[in-house]
């Protein structure tokens, strides 16, 4: 059951963002995803080990130019009872997601059902949408631009895993849409959890 039932999203987004309430709404489209999802902020960086590196070398870095940014966006799904996190990117980033990491990936792509219960965590369930990604590696640190009550306009900086270690996996499927695999994260009222 989710926390927020009942909860219109403008309700949603206030009481995420700390009493600030919600001045723009915006049509994005998640291919098999939720209907309904409130931005958590702008996407400014996603930080990842790939796979099979040695987890001492430092992480790798993705991030979107300042346009891309400003259209980018990690949301949440307010529906599903550990608030899914999910990416919707700018087009112009998506196509170079494509270009980088799914045409030049080694890896064989997978459904995403299939990877989910690998990676483990409240998210290893089978309830994604079918589609097929290949992975960029394990997500460990996500960036974002809010505001929130009283911090006005900042960048928050979330370790994912934080608290059980189990961190979600990070994909992109053949049209360059960036996908939050597994993992034992929540996105409750204070923020980003785990």
């Amino acid at each position: 059951m989710s926390i927020y039932r009942g909860l219109s999203a403008k309700e949603v987004y206030k009481k995420w963002h700390w009493n600030t309430p919600s001045t723009i709404t915006k049509e994005v489209e998640i291919p098999g995803g939720p209907e309904e999802v409130i931005e958590t902020g702008r996407l400014v960086e996603l930080h990842y080990r790939p796979l099979r590196s040695n987890p001492k070398l430092k992480d790798r870095i993705w991030k979107p130019t300042k346009k891309e940014s400003n259209n980018s966006h990690l949301v949440f799904d307010p529906q599903h009872k550990h608030q899914r996190l999910y990416i919707v990117l700018d087009p112009d980033a998506e196509k170079k997601i494509k270009e980088k990491f799914w045409k030049s990936s080694k890896w064989e792509s997978l459904y995403l059902d299939d990877v989910a219960p690998y990676i483990g965590g409240k998210h290893g369930t089978t309830d994604y949408p079918e589609i097929k990604v290949k992975p960029l590696g394990i997500l460990t640190a996500v960036v974002y631009a809010t505001e929130k009550q009283p911090d006005g306009y900042s960048f928050y900086i979330h370790k994912m895993g934080e608290e059980t270690h189990i961190q979600p996996a990070l994909a992109t499927d053949k049209n360059g849409r960036l996908w939050i695999v597994g993992g034992d994260y929540t996105s409750p009222v204070p923020g980003i959890t785990n």
